[in-house]
């Protein structure tokens, strides 16, 4: 399925709740199609989830993706995937991509003789935490999940990120940003499908558990009683 460019800026964004240590984002109901953008190109969901005034972060502790994987001459195709975690940047008109972390990676997601979709889980996560994107939207702070296919049949549509609708946990806009698509080098955003584009579901299947916290230079002013309360949730 190919993505048109579709024009995003700050979008009004309604999210359900999401306590700490928890699915910070997730949900949604499997659509009927999937997206492999080819060899070498990493599609990033943006995520969003609701954020208190000193909760600038986000500590990963675990991610999973859904794959869509269609039997080929009675068997799976195999292929490799990566997963990454990266910040998300808005300078008040354009969405891009900060700090971005490998956050996960197989050189081969199994055989099988029938069509499924796959979840991909990371394990648990640690010393991993994201500055949120928090001026886009107020009240939401966001950050991206990519996904990136490889080895031989890395470009094969046989294996596709599953498409979903809107989430059940959290937020997102109705597309997708893209990093090296068609050897670009650059990251752009926001893709998304149908004529005119966004009116087909254009979000992909990933559930995010983290734990939203104070940034570091927030936490300092916190004082004694701030410092208590972390303990705690430890």
């Amino acid at each position: 399925m190919s993505a048109r460019l579709a024009a995003a800026a700050a979008v009004a964004l309604t999210v359900t709740s999401a306590s700490s240590a928890a699915l910070v984002y997730g949900g949604g109901t499997e659509t009927g199609t999937r997206f492999n953008p080819g060899a070498g190109a990493i599609s990033y969901m943006n995520c969003f989830t609701a954020v208190g005034a000193d909760q600038t972060q986000l500590s990963l502790d675990s991610v999973s993706v859904g794959i869509r994987r269609l039997v080929a001459s009675g068997a799976l195709v195999d292929v490799g995937i990566k997963i990454y975690a990266a910040e998300m940047t808005f300078d008040g008109t354009n969405f891009g991509r900060g700090a971005n972390y490998e956050i996960f990676s197989s050189g081969s997601l199994g055989g099988g003789a029938a069509s499924v979709t796959q979840l991909v889980n990371t394990g648990a996560l640690s010393g991993i935490t994201l500055n949120l994107e928090t001026l886009s939207n107020a009240g939401l702070g966001g950050w991206w999940i990519g996904v990136e296919f490889t080895g031989a049949n890395a470009a094969n549509t046989a294996n596709g990120w599953r498409v979903v609708n809107a989430p059940t946990t959290g937020t997102s806009i109705n597309g997708f940003g893209l990093f090296n698509n068609a050897g670009s080098g650059a990251f752009q955003s926001f893709f998304a499908f149908g004529t005119p584009p966004g009116s087909s579901p254009s979000r992909f299947m990933v559930d995010v558990n983290g734990t939203l916290v104070p940034a570091p230079g927030a936490l300092a002013l916190l004082g004694v009683a701030g410092l208590v309360g972390v303990r705690r949730r430890r």
